[in-house]
């Protein structure tokens, strides 16, 4: 297997995971495109591979329609995997309010591929020395979270092995963040370095 097949087994293998805690949620995501539908759809900025992989295998939410569902449409706890079709409207919004960005703001070479309903996103850096996944909440700075979106991938998926990310008694999905942040600096061990955080241990 390639790395581009590696990622693709390993969001199939997330989405499994999801599948199991949440039943019909891999029929909300929709079917992937193929490699040249993604490249039509994201047009501002070249693609990741790793991002590539992810929507050949799931199109994303349609974040205008209701949600209709029993259970939370969330990749990650508060986090939709934005459809592809509206990404780039999105990178549209966010170069019109960060007209003049600082460096550790949302930066026009990102592409954001998870939408948290209070405007924050999840974005995956396109800079050919920086493939970088990081945080950007609303008005304020950016945190790093790890070189790659297969680190991302992986990530999320040991969040959920781990039972960071659950179901409450409502069926809502929650977090306990400081597992999630525990996991997140296995994979990244210069998390606390990067974003200027102290380290908990």
């Amino acid at each position: 297997m390639n790395e581009r097949e590696n990622i693709q087994q390993y969001f199939r293998n997330l989405l499994e995971i999801i599948e199991k805690q949440r039943p019909g949620y891999i029929a909300v995501l929709k079917e992937g495109l193929l490699d040249d539908e993604i490249q039509n759809s994201i047009t501002t900025h070249p693609i990741p591979e790793g991002l590539i992989a992810i929507y050949s295998c799931a199109k994303g939410c349609d974040l205008e329609l209701p949600k209709n569902f029993d259970f939370p449409t969330y990749l990650l706890t508060g986090y939709d995997l934005i459809e592809i079709d509206k990404v780039d409207s999105v990178i549209n919004l966010l170069q019109s309010v960060h007209k003049n960005p600082d460096s550790w703001e949302w930066q026009s070479d990102m592409i954001p591929f998870l939408y948290g309903s209070g405007g924050d996103y999840y974005c995956v850096r396109t800079l050919s020395d920086d493939q970088s996944v990081v945080w950007t909440p609303k008005d304020d700075v950016l945190y790093i979270i790890c070189k790659n979106i297969k680190d991302f991938i992986l990530i999320v998926t040991e969040c959920y092995k781990q039972n960071a990310y659950f179901l409450d008694e409502d069926r809502d999905l929650e977090c306990n963040y400081d597992l999630e942040e525990k996991i997140i600096v296995n994979f990244n061990p210069n998390y606390y370095y990067q974003n200027g955080l102290n380290s908990k241990e």
